[in-house]
């Protein structure tokens, strides 16, 4: 009878422990190459009393900057949350980012944002511009710094060294263009402020002074 007692008192304890929802303490958040800090922060503060599974997928969700998360239950050791955040390429009219996917998810105040690429452009053409990003990108040497669009002048594409204007529409032409002036003008050693490609009929060059 001893012996059944202890066992019925030690299952009773059991199952309350079980029922007991994890004190927000016990929630281990990890982020995996997360490149915003203050991301970070909102998350710690908004989740660091937060017990509910369905409220913290909820806020989760809300936040376009996460790619994924996995939230694991462990009753043998605090249970965690990994949270995967999206990559930026670019930067978008100076209040948002954009990733590989074209996700825009909004940028804040404060992050660290001047190696990352600006593009600047209303919302219909940066579909357009987003398939051609990577052209010069990749294969040129010198980096790209920004893009923009003004309905005078078209793209402007700005480089270290200099800036190429493009014009109001972007083709394949356009850039192979393009990579052959740079290729020209590293292998000549030429200093140039503007390359222009907006007329069929050639390409002009503007020489620094």
């Amino acid at each position: 009878m001893k012996l059944q007692s202890k066992k019925r008192t030690f299952l009773a304890s059991f199952l309350i422990l079980f029922l007991i929802p994890s004190h927000s303490a016990e929630f281990e958040i990890n982020f995996i190459e997360t490149f915003d800090e203050n991301y970070m922060l909102e998350v710690i503060q908004e989740l660091k009393y937060e017990n509910n599974i369905k409220r913290i997928k909820t806020f989760l969700d809300q936040k376009h900057w996460i790619e994924r998360y996995e939230i694991k239950r462990n009753f043998s050791k605090p249970s965690s949350i990994n949270i995967y955040s999206r990559k930026p390429i670019f930067v978008w009219n100076n209040d948002s980012f954009v990733d590989k996917d074209l996700v825009i998810f909004p940028k804040n105040e404060n992050s660290l944002s001047n190696k990352i690429l600006m593009i600047n452009c209303p919302e219909p053409l940066l579909y357009e511009v987003f398939d051609w990003i990577k052209y010069p990108i990749d294969l040129a040497e010198t980096k790209l710094i920004s893009i923009n669009y003004n309905s005078v002048e078209g793209w402007i594409f700005e480089f270290e060294d200099f800036e190429a204007k493009l014009g109001k529409s972007l083709d394949s032409y356009k850039f192979e263009n393009l990579l052959k002036t740079i290729e020209y003008l590293y292998a000549k050693r030429k200093n140039v402020s503007i390359v222009d490609l907006r007329s069929n009929a050639g390409i002009s060059l503007k020489y620094d002074k």
